[in-house]
């Protein structure tokens, strides 16, 4: 990690999709003045479980990874985050240690707020509060469903929905097919829907020769959306 010159708020391409799309000019000032911008390389850590919070980060371009570790020292990702999103505001609010760690997928650009700046715009700016208290919901909601997908989806549904999720928010249409603008590992896959490395592995060969996806290393490019979709169990 290194620090890089800050990115203002004000041109900041993804404003638009952060919980900071509504503030004024003022309150942008207020955050460029408080803020930091870090460079973090592929697989370094933002923040590290059990630790105590002390502001809220903004990822300005790069995925990042969140993710817990059990008793056996085996991940389970529990979020993906890109640019516009925030990490670390839930256990801001909650005044809690961070419940997961975090780690960058790809070099990425992160923007760093103290926790007194964040809180301040929270009291003196209602359309950020209550944007941030939607994305709030917006990710419980999204941990209660992988919840339920573990309990009552096999890993072949699991996987195929997982796909389809990444169609919606980083597929990119080619020639023939949507290829999904993500680089994860065979682990990191197995990661997200609570399964081993060996079971991806056998279920993306069996997705190939079925004519579903098409491999190029570790990019995917989905050929049959509505196949995946009868595969993942989900109404059309």
């Amino acid at each position: 990690m290194f620090k890089v010159p800050s990115i203002r708020c004000q041109t900041c391409g993804h404003r638009k999709e952060s919980v900071f799309c509504d503030l004024s000019a003022e309150h942008l000032l207020e955050i460029d003045k408080a803020k930091t911008t870090n460079h973090y390389k592929r697989q370094q850590i933002i923040f590290y479980e059990g630790n105590q919070p002390y502001g809220l980060y903004c990822i300005c371009s790069g995925k990042i990874k969140v993710f817990k570790v059990d008793e056996q020292g085996h991940q389970q990702i529990v979020r993906l985050a890109g640019p516009g999103d925030i990490l670390g505001y839930r256990c801001l609010l909650s005044n809690e240690p961070y419940s997961a760690t975090a780690e960058s997928l790809e070099d990425a650009d992160v923007c760093f707020m103290d926790k007194n700046t964040f809180f301040h715009v929270l009291e003196t700016h209602p359309a950020t509060a209550f944007n941030v208290m939607s994305r709030l919901a917006q990710d419980l909601g999204q941990a209660e469903k992988q919840v339920v997908n573990i309990v009552h989806k096999n890993i072949r549904e699991r996987l195929a929905e997982l796909l389809l999720v990444f169609e919606k928010k980083y597929g990119k249409k080619v020639q023939n097919g949507v290829r999904l603008n993500i680089s994860l590992t065979r682990e990191e896959l197995a990661e997200l829907i609570g399964t081993t490395q060996e079971s991806v592995i056998r279920l993306i060969s069996e997705f190939k020769q079925d004519g579903l996806i098409a491999v190029d290393g570790r990019i995917i490019t989905i050929l049959n959306h509505d196949r995946l979709i009868e595969t993942a169990n989900l109404p059309e």
